[in-house]
């Protein structure tokens, strides 16, 4: 009896499990992508302070006093520059979603093949807008350089 109990609460817990992430799963990205922002901001106010603290050394300030200045950019530096991989990769995860969705989107209105191709494409917009605007955001935030944008149809 208390074998099956137990059984049957583990399962009950999976289940419980199994169907929660995915809410859980687009609160945290949002949340991901906005803790990203904040933690670049704040890593550029570090970098600030660093450099106003090695403007502000003097001809009476010691070498000690110098190593600790530029040892606080270089913290500050390296702590932007991993913010800002962070911040990329949650601007990735955010098109990658969209691009997922409209790929899901259009296989299943591959499968109905009684539709004609206007009745597909009103389907389809609202995911393609989502994707292209997705895409727009990424490239907004990426600099590519050597590369000329696609023409936008």
């Amino acid at each position: 009896m208390r074998r099956s109990l137990a059984v049957a609460a583990a399962c009950l817990s999976l289940a419980l499990v199994a169907c929660s992430p995915v809410e859980k799963k687009k609160k945290n990205k949002v949340v991901t992508e906005q803790q990203a922002t904040v933690n670049v901001c704040d890593q550029l106010a570090k970098v600030g302070s660093a450099l106003e603290a090695s403007a502000a050394l003097t001809p009476a300030s010691t070498v000690g006093d110098a190593e600790a200045a530029g040892k606080q950019l270089r913290t500050a530096l390296k702590g932007l520059k991993q913010a800002e991989v962070t911040l990329e990769a949650a601007r990735l995860e955010a098109f990658q979603t969209q691009a997922q969705a409209f790929n899901k989107e259009l296989k299943k209105v591959s499968k109905e093949k009684q539709l004609t191709l206007e009745e597909a494409a009103k389907t389809l917009k609202p995911q393609a807008d989502s994707v292209v605007a997705a895409h727009k955001e990424l490239q907004a935030a990426v600099e590519c350089k050597g590369t000329a944008p696609a023409a936008a149809n």
